[in-house]
């Protein structure tokens, strides 16, 4: 009965053995290359960007949208209580339905 598990053993070792030799001559011409130039994939990234408006008084906005959306720019007014040092966010405003006052 232990022959056969020492058979088997010996097996398994012989054949570790000739795959690590295998590894070792056939392995050492691979080289990897990483190239971090990121320039001409400017298109799949998206142009999303995020600006802080002050409005006074403890209030700011904080305008966010996407330059490739158009009808996706919104503005959340925040107030801050320096007192309590708590942030509230007051309301969420679309821009693209706000009218200018001076139009």
């Amino acid at each position: 009965m232990y022959s056969d598990f020492s058979d088997e053993l010996r097996r398994i070792r012989i054949t570790l053995i000739v795959i690590a030799i295998i590894m070792l001559f056939f392995t050492d011409g691979s080289n990897v290359t990483v190239d971090h130039n990121y320039d001409d994939m400017h298109y799949q990234r998206s142009e999303f960007h995020k600006n802080l408006v002050p409005l006074g008084n403890g209030y700011f906005g904080l305008f966010s949208g996407d330059a490739e959306q158009v009808e996706d720019n919104q503005m959340k007014v925040y107030f801050y209580n320096e007192k309590e040092n708590k942030m509230v966010l007051k309301r969420e405003i679309n821009l693209d339905t706000v009218e200018l006052a001076g139009e």
